[in-house]
């Protein structure tokens, strides 16, 4: 209960660790020229919120490309729509199916349709330009090097942390 106040050696490790990968991921995406990071830096955050367990990573990368998915497919529907509804039910219309599906199939297909999905859903949602396959790609690649090599960094650190012991 009276924990010590004050910096942590295993919290400055991860803080380094992660502000490097981060770099490094930058650095590695601007040699493609792409822009956005964001999409490979949930992962990590996402990874670590539920509960740091390798066994989520394809939930979170796999509702990070439905999600991806579905926000790409939400100009083209309301598009469809427009004509016939006009432009804000046609968009309501469709935010409102895209969450439904994604709450709603969370049950049969938890691994696609999952928090995760909402989440890079909404995010995607505020681009008013979709870079959908980039996103995509930033999100798998970037993500499986930002998340993967932010892990076994951090493995190497304290395995070597262990052996100074």
């Amino acid at each position: 209960m009276n924990e010590k106040q004050g910096f942590k050696k295993e919290t400055l490790i991860a803080a380094v660790v992660i502000a490097a990968m981060v770099v490094v991921t930058l650095v590695v995406l601007g040699i493609f020229k792409v822009k956005s990071g964001w999409p490979a830096f949930l992962t990590l955050l996402f990874f670590f919120e539920s509960g740091a367990k390798t066994e989520n990573l394809k939930n979170i990368f796999c509702g990070a490309v439905v999600g991806l998915l579905l926000a790409g497919g939400l100009p083209l529907a309301v598009k469809a729509l427009v004509p016939s509804l006009g432009l804000e039910p046609a968009i309501l219309l469709v935010v409102f199916i895209i969450i439904f599906l994604i709450v709603a199939l969370g049950d049969v297909a938890h691994m696609f349709f999952n928090n995760y999905a909402f989440v890079y859903f909404t995010v995607a949602s505020i681009f008013p330009k979709q870079s959908t396959l980039e996103w995509i790609v930033v999100a798998v690649l970037g993500g499986m090097l930002f998340t993967g090599g932010s892990l076994g960094l951090l493995k190497l650190l304290i395995r070597h942390e262990g052996h100074e012991s």
